[in-house]
């Protein structure tokens, strides 16, 4: 006798920023991630950041040391397990992180323009030989 196996999709959507999702736990499918919409959620790339909302007690020593507010990114998934490098630099699986609710936070912007080069591209004039640090400040000799 042969065992009869069924696939059953699980409805799932990607994660949009300001999105809270909770990691739950599964007899069958293990750590999952949960989304506002109760649907399995997909996080969208590699090195997105997810910020924590509410923590619980783990058995790993460096998640108990997490604070609500801090910023765990998302390193990707290694033969289906989903690992996040903590603050601290450390990194552990999906399963370290059971109970927790997090946020999906955007993706940091880069270094404002000064207002001098945003004229200099204006008047097509190439660019301040200086890097933005090196640059002396306005009033300065």
């Amino acid at each position: 006798m042969s065992a009869h196996w069924m696939w059953i999709p699980l409805p799932r959507h990607t994660t949009k920023v300001g999105e809270i999702v909770e990691v739950l736990w599964s007899d069958y499918y293990g750590a999952m991630m949960f989304g506002d919409e109760e649907e399995i959620v997909c996080l969208p790339h590699k090195g997105c950041r997810l910020e924590i909302i509410v923590t619980v007690e783990t058995s790993h020593h460096e998640v108990n040391l997490l604070l609500p507010g801090q910023v765990v990114r998302y390193k990707g998934s290694f033969w289906f397990l989903d690992r996040f490098e903590l603050p601290s630099g450390i990194g552990v699986g999906l399963w370290h992180l059971v109970g927790f609710k997090l946020r999906l936070v955007p993706d940091p912007i880069g270094p404002v323009p000064s207002e001098d080069e945003i004229l200099d591209r204006v008047r097509g004039r190439p660019e301040r030989s200086l890097p933005l640090r090196a640059q002396p400040l306005r009033g300065t000799p």
